[in-house]
């Protein structure tokens, strides 16, 4: 294509696809980044929640641990 040259319709139909296919790629990119990034935020709450969890259980071990070395004898 020249400059100042009149195009053909097909090649604006070319030029119009191109753009429509570019931006349908670039929408399909994001979703897929905010999916993972979804996908990641829950698997860093549940890997938090296992840590709370089994702190919990340690903590409860500990005590009744404690609890029984602390019993008078029978």
């Amino acid at each position: 294509m020249v400059a100042g040259v009149p195009v053909a319709a097909d090649e604006i139909t070319d030029v119009s696809f191109a753009l429509i296919a570019t931006q349908i790629n670039r929408e399909k990119r994001v979703a897929k980044f905010k999916q993972l990034r979804r996908c990641g935020t829950r698997s860093l709450i549940f890997a938090g929640l296992v840590l709370v969890v089994l702190n919990f259980l340690f903590c409860m071990a500990y005590v009744l641990l404690n609890l029984t070395q602390q019993a008078p004898p029978l």
